[in-house]
């Protein structure tokens, strides 16, 4: 997208600052969002974070 400068793509594995023993994957990054899947269990709801909320 453009104009829009991301730290972690799509498919990077990403940790939160909150919980970080819990293994997420990118899936998108839009409007300064990241769409995340769970790494151990992707048929669970997707969670959205911040980049500030992002290991």
């Amino acid at each position: 997208m453009e104009g829009q400068e991301s730290k972690f793509k799509p498919g990077d594995t990403v940790y939160t600052k909150a919980n970080p023993e819990v293994k997420l994957i990118v899936r998108l990054y839009y409007r300064r969002i990241y769409y995340c899947t769970f790494a151990e269990d992707p048929k669970k709801k997707e969670v959205v974070f911040f980049e500030r909320e992002l290991l």
